[in-house]
């Protein structure tokens, strides 16, 4: 069971958490959507939470991790994001919120590095520095094999057959990782 699985079992809502216990809706908001794990918050916060929601603070400690959304998903709802928002505005919600460093620290590569790719590519079109003492780490790794975003029934085995094969060009930015994007502003 994840956080968001208990307080579901609990029937308790973040928004009751938070204002019973005092701590942030922001920290609860982490703890739900997997952003942070109960694991990485402080002593003080951990027995609030146990207290309230009358757990033993071992099991409490014991919950899984979320599990990550289906890309498809994330992509749509990242870019349907992207499109309702000033562009300059998003990539500084994306860096403050550090959720590239998140995915990749939950070995959710594909995530971080679609992210950054994405950021990169919104930095040049904006004519905007990259922020690059923070992830040129990050820039020099790739995935191992072309990762369609589309769908998970097409398999390329290199980013010019799928270049060739969907008769597209792939944004430079998400080809340096490995990732076969082309329209970042067309969401399905």
């Amino acid at each position: 069971m994840n956080f968001k699985e208990c307080l579901e079992k609990k029937n308790v809502s973040g928004y009751a958490l938070s204002k019973n216990t005092g701590i942030p809706y922001t920290t609860i908001s982490d703890l739900i959507n997997g952003k942070t794990m109960i694991q990485n918050v402080s002593l003080k916060h951990a027995i609030a939470i146990s207290d309230y929601l009358k757990i033993d603070l071992r099991k409490l400690n014991e919950l899984e991790p979320l599990s990550f959304m289906d890309f498809r998903y994330f992509r749509n709802n990242l870019l349907s994001d992207l499109k309702r928002s000033d562009q300059i505005t998003f990539i500084s919600r994306i860096i403050k919120a550090k959720e590239i460093d998140f995915y990749y620290k939950n070995n959710a590569k594909e995530y971080a590095f679609y992210l950054l790719a994405l950021i990169d590519y919104l930095c040049r079109i904006n004519k905007q520095e990259l922020y690059s003492f923070r992830y040129n780490n990050l820039r020099k790794e790739t995935l191992d094999n072309p990762f369609f975003v589309g769908s998970k029934l097409i398999k390329f085995n290199t980013i010019e057959e799928a270049e060739k094969g969907l008769k597209i060009k792939v944004i430079p930015e998400f080809k340096k990782f490995n990732i076969i994007e082309s329209d970042v502003f067309n969401v399905e």
